[in-house]
């Protein structure tokens, strides 16, 4: 079964140009042994062997020189034959962590977050209530790596009717707090909050509301102008149009199991962690960018190459868990990058960091 799958690849490039592979790229390996030039034959053979089970499926590979392939695959709208295309807006889910993460690493870069300072440095006084471990110090890193210690719970952060979101960051961060169950740094546990506290303590810092200091300054220099943030999408009309368009579906291999949702739209609480929506080419020009030998989103390249070290382990081993709020994966090769699902779609960015695939 696939429900409507976002971006598996991000790609597309910065500036809103297409580039397609050169001949020199032509002869490139992926780490699993497939040319660059045989990317897109792979990926369609693979879609056609899935198809009874799919929705829809956008695709896009690069590396740091270009878009290599863009696929575009099923139906943003089955009943009425409406195919997926570069105009269909999917959901990021939690891969809008990889925003928040981003603009802590800037706000680092500017000296206005330390990333191994109390993160209460940051917050106003007494704003953390539920802290089992007070006289522990929880730092951003702490915060990236999800083992701040704080546990997640549905009731507190998930889907919300419109008009119960919260006015502000501050009120949803201060309404949604999580108990700290754990002892800092002593388990790895998962937390839209966490995350969104970052996301707070950027607000702090930057002295921007969080939606406002995204667009300036990642979608904007970006040229992402098919992309929103905001939970009730009001920070971009035609996103919000788009969205309209798109239906949600469950398909398996036995239609008797098909289920069919609608829109499946709701507003998430707290949106930072998990509200990100917009187009295949914006959420690769935004995963491109990070890999691009010119990152754009820093000044420094060694804030980029920062980001990309490891901030947790497994066990006592020499195996990277989080990058700096990248998950890895252990497939022939690590690699770095995050997921997210919402109630109708799901993506997924995957990065290469030796090769910038």
């Amino acid at each position: 079964m696939k429900k409507i799958i976002s971006a598996v690849l991000a790609a597309a490039a910065v500036l809103g140009m297409t580039f397609t592979a050169s001949a020199e790229s032509a002869e490139k390996l992926t780490p699993s042994g497939i040319s660059y030039s045989d990317i897109g034959s792979s990926i369609d053979s693979y879609i056609k062997e899935r198809e009874t089970g799919l929705a829809s499926c956008v695709v896009s590979v690069f590396d740091s020189d270009g878009v290599i392939f863009d696929g575009y695959y099923g139906h943003s709208d089955i009943e009425n034959g409406v195919n997926a295309d570069a105009e269909t807006v999917y959901e990021w889910g939690s891969t809008s962590k990889l925003l928040v993460w981003t603009s802590v690493m800037q706000q680092y870069e500017r000296g206005n977050i330390d990333l191994d300072a109390d993160i209460r440095d940051y917050l106003p006084e007494g704003f953390l209530t539920k802290l089992q471990y007070p006289e522990e110090k929880i730092t951003m890193i702490n915060l990236m790596s999800h083992n701040a210690g704080f546990q997640e719970s549905f009731y507190e952060n998930q889907q919300a009717a419109p008009d119960n979101v919260y006015d502000t960051l501050e009120d949803a961060v201060r309404a949604c707090e999580c108990y700290q169950a754990y002892h800092v740094g002593e388990y790895t546990a998962y937390s839209n909050w966490g995350t969104t506290l970052a996301a707070y303590i950027v607000e702090c810092t930057s002295g921007k509301d969080y939606v406002t200091y995204v667009h300036d300054n990642i979608f904007e220099p970006l040229g992402m102008t098919h992309t929103c943030i905001d939970p009730l999408l009001r920070d971009n009309e035609w996103v919000a149009e788009k969205r309209s368009e798109l239906k949600c579906y469950s398909r398996y291999d036995e239609p008797q199991y098909n289920e069919d949702y609608g829109e499946c739209r709701y507003a998430v609480q707290l949106f930072p962690a998990g509200a990100g929506i917009g187009t295949l080419g914006d959420f690769s020009k935004f995963g491109q960018a990070l890999v691009a030998d010119d990152c754009p989103l820093f000044e420094n390249a060694d804030t980029r190459e920062l980001m990309f070290t490891p901030t947790s382990y497994y066990g006592n081993s020499d195996i990277a868990k989080n990058c700096h709020g990248l998950w890895t994966n252990e497939n022939k090769v690590q690699t770095i990058g995050h997921g997210g699902n919402t109630g109708g779609c799901s993506s997924n960015l995957v990065i290469y960091p030796e090769t910038g695939l």
